[in-house]
């Protein structure tokens, strides 16, 4: 069978997704005009980073909050142990930039305008280019973005999978929505599907066990779990099935935009299903592929 493509936006449509073959294959979005899906064309930087003064600090866009537990201090001058000199909660959007940034260490400060008037400087780790729910689920190129996803995926192409990540941030996976972050580097993700390098992924909730080895051992064989069949598909929500936990998008990513995937249990009782959200960052305007987050069912 030839892979399927999603086409079109993701704007609130009928959804038409084709089975799959015997490996993981694209799959195909129905449009309102009925229009034949397209292969990919948006053009995709290079699978290195970006200088981080060119993607941190552009007053061309907005920004908001990301990766803040509770508030943001802003702080005056750069420097965690400089005067905080407003507080920032960690859904605040629509903040500007001077453009200004210095490098402190391992870390880029920007400078921000503060939404009562003034200034100060935050961590560029917890700024994100603020893109509206609304206009996101309108982009087609995080459409784009999925289908190379899947097939880097079909392909087990580390390079082409490098392609996709951010570049402020490599890519990062939570086996679970409540388990610890996995971040890979853009030069790690280039042998991702050869490495053997065990990593620990977490806990299991139902045993308490850890979770452990390689990301072809513990974390391919759950993303080709939903991505070789025809997955429901969703913007900003998250499908889900029978569970006693919460599903819940990390409060952490509130600002950070998702498409989902979804695999539903075999019957309507069983816990068996699984979700793989893809949080997307925009970066300089281009969408990229920031965090994978998974959700299944537990008791």
């Amino acid at each position: 069978m030839q892979p399927h493509f999603l086409s079109g936006s993701l704007a609130a449509v009928s959804l038409s997704l084709l089975a799959g073959a015997c490996r993981p294959s694209l799959v195909e979005l129905a449009t309102q005009t009925g229009a034949p899906p397209e292969p990919p064309t948006t053009e995709l930087a290079a699978a290195t980073a970006v200088p981080l003064a060119t993607i941190q600090a552009s007053p061309e866009f907005a920004y908001a909050v990301v990766w803040a537990q509770e508030n943001l201090e802003v702080r005056q001058p750069a420097g965690i142990s400089s005067m905080a000199v407003a507080s920032l909660p960690a859904d605040q959007r629509g903040l500007g930039v001077s453009g200004a940034i210095t490098l402190l260490g391992s870390s880029t400060w920007v400078e921000i305008f503060l939404p009562e008037g003034g200034s100060g400087w935050v961590n560029g780790w917890n700024l994100t280019e603020d893109v509206p729910a609304q206009d996101f689920c309108a982009d087609p190129r995080p459409v784009d973005l999925a289908n190379r996803f899947i097939l880097a995926l079909q392909n087990k192409d580390g390079v082409q999978l490098a392609q996709l990540a951010s570049p402020k941030r490599g890519l990062i996976f939570r086996y679970d929505w409540w388990n610890p972050e996995v971040v890979f580097e853009l030069g790690e993700l280039t042998r991702f599907f050869d490495d053997p390098k065990v990593l620990n992924w977490g806990v299991n909730r139902d045993s308490g066990l850890a979770i452990e080895g390689s990301f072809g051992q513990v974390v391919l064989p759950q993303l080709e779990d939903v991505f070789t069949v025809a997955p429901a598909f969703s913007c900003n929500s998250l499908p889900a099935g029978n569970t006693a936990q919460e599903v819940v998008w990390p409060p952490e990513y509130e600002n950070l935009n998702y498409i989902a995937f979804h695999r539903a249990a075999p019957a309507a009782s069983s816990l068996n299903w699984r979700t793989w959200a893809l949080g997307i960052e925009y970066v300089n305007g281009q969408p990229y592929l920031a965090v994978l987050v998974q959700y299944r069912g537990e008791i």
